[in-house]
């Protein structure tokens, strides 16, 4: 299972490995935290529910690029910009884990910066169960740039093939060159050194739950 805060985050940090395990035959399970209607504030007046509705429809074409099943996509409605515990509903995020059992999960890395991503991580550690791993992927990492620290010896570095690689290129495109009615990317403008830190042949993972 792979947790991601936004639409998007799935792909840019894991396409790679998503790609592969689908390739296995054992096609991961996608939860998307939010609708990532926060895109665009302060950008247009294109409504959040648009907003929405455009961005899951590009989950669709994205994971679609991968092999991913719809039925394994899995969306939340916590807010873009606010996810947090404290009064959040959890129950179906809870369900979720409990029906699907999955013997890994992956989450956002502790560097991210972004407190969505932090408290999507922080969420799922508190309520997974014991039998499942965890392990953290990387997407705004590579542009805090926050490698002092870092547990080393819990890493591991995906390389991807050459046609893994294509096909994550594909599903980020799917995410990225889209445009609202404003004539911006309906997944907001992302940084220039953010997209090209995330189109190597590399994915980056650490296995939590171990002493640094």
């Amino acid at each position: 299972m792979i947790v991601a805060p936004h639409p998007d985050d799935e792909v840019i940090g894991c396409g790679g490995l998503i790609g592969r395990l689908v390739a296995e035959g054992t096609a991961p399970h996608i939860v998307i935290m939010t609708g990532g209607e926060g895109s665009h504030r302060g950008c247009c007046g294109t409504a959040e529910r648009e907003i929405v509705a455009a961005r899951r429809g590009l989950t669709r074409k994205a994971l679609a690029v991968l092999g991913v099943p719809e039925t394994q996509v899995h969306e939340l409605d916590f807010t873009d910009g606010r996810i947090d515990e404290d009064g959040k509903d959890m129950s179906r995020l809870r369900a979720l884990i409990e029906e699907l059992k999955p013997d890994t999960i992956l989450v956002p890395h502790w560097g991210e910066g972004w407190s969505d991503h932090v408290k999507t991580a922080e969420i799922v550690k508190r309520i997974v169960p014991s039998t499942a791993e965890v392990w953290e992927y990387c997407v705004w990492m590579w542009y805090y740039n926050v490698w002092r620290g870092l547990d080393w010896k819990n890493a591991a570095a995906l390389r991807l093939t050459p046609e893994e690689h294509s096909l994550k290129m594909r599903a980020m495109d799917e995410y990225i060159k889209p445009l609202a009615p404003c004539g911006r990317p309906w997944s907001g403008v992302l940084p220039k050194v953010f997209t090209e830190a995330n189109s190597g042949n590399i994915e980056l993972y650490f296995r939590c739950g171990t002493s640094k």
